[in-house]
């Protein structure tokens, strides 16, 4: 009896800890997710395309290379076929330690979920549009602000420079920069992405953790403007 007693205390104390934080988590990120925006209306025309893009996990900003500061863009080792950057943050030990879903540990996930952890920038160039990109339509104010957004993420040196991480590029097309920040449940690699559409009067999620919100909405307006 003293033993099954024993059993049921350490049942509550998981289902508290544990199974209701995480069901609470999960409920108000779906509400959040699908609770969208009011952004305000800019007084400029919203005639040029940016993209997002999500591997299931992760959205990453896509910005056509010459939307991008000129001087920023000198640091990111351009290739002369280079049309578009896709810029995420994230995690660092989740980046650097996975190259691939296949390889992810538990033991990473919760890290980064459960402890602030330092992040980084994830740059990828690209020769052409890919066909799951989800285009937006913008203005050259909302691509002034996302420019802010991207670069002040950025560590940089004395000089004023992104730091790459040398080496952490799992192909010669993408690289790793430190960054500013740290990673945990309350702020992911998608609120990155919430964030900077938000600052950018860009209709989104109120609060998105994960990826299907920032799709909804993004995709929904692209829709709604026949962009796709």
């Amino acid at each position: 009896m003293k033993l099954l007693t024993f059993f049921l205390k350490i049942i509550k104390w998981i289902f508290f800890l544990v199974i209701l934080p995480t069901l609470l988590y999960l409920g108000l990120a779906a509400l959040l997710s699908y609770w969208g925006t009011n952004p305000k209306k800019l007084d400029c025309s919203a005639d040029q395309v940016i993209y997002i893009s999500s591997n299931g996990m992760h959205i990453d900003l896509i910005m056509p290379t010459e939307m991008l500061p000129v001087d920023f863009l000198s640091h990111l080792s351009p290739k002369e076929t280079t049309a578009y950057y896709a810029i995420g943050w994230g995690d660092k030990g989740f980046y650097l330690d996975t190259p691939s879903w296949a390889e992810l540990k538990a033991s990473t996930a919760m890290k980064a979920m459960l402890i602030n952890s330092s992040t980084a920038m994830h740059v990828t160039q690209f020769k052409t549009i890919q066909p799951h990109w989800v285009p937006i339509a913008v203005c050259t104010e909302q691509i002034s602000i996302l420019n802010q957004h991207i670069t002040s993420t950025f560590q940089t040196n004395a000089n004023g420079d992104p730091i790459e991480i040398v080496g952490a590029g799992y192909t010669p097309d993408d690289r790793f920069y430190e960054a500013h920040g740290n990673y945990n449940a309350k702020k992911t690699c998608n609120i990155w992405v919430n964030q900077g559409l938000k600052k950018a009067s860009i209709k989104t999620s109120r609060w998105s953790p994960f990826v299907f919100g920032i799709l909804h909405h993004a995709e929904e307006q692209a829709s709604a403007l026949n962009l796709k």
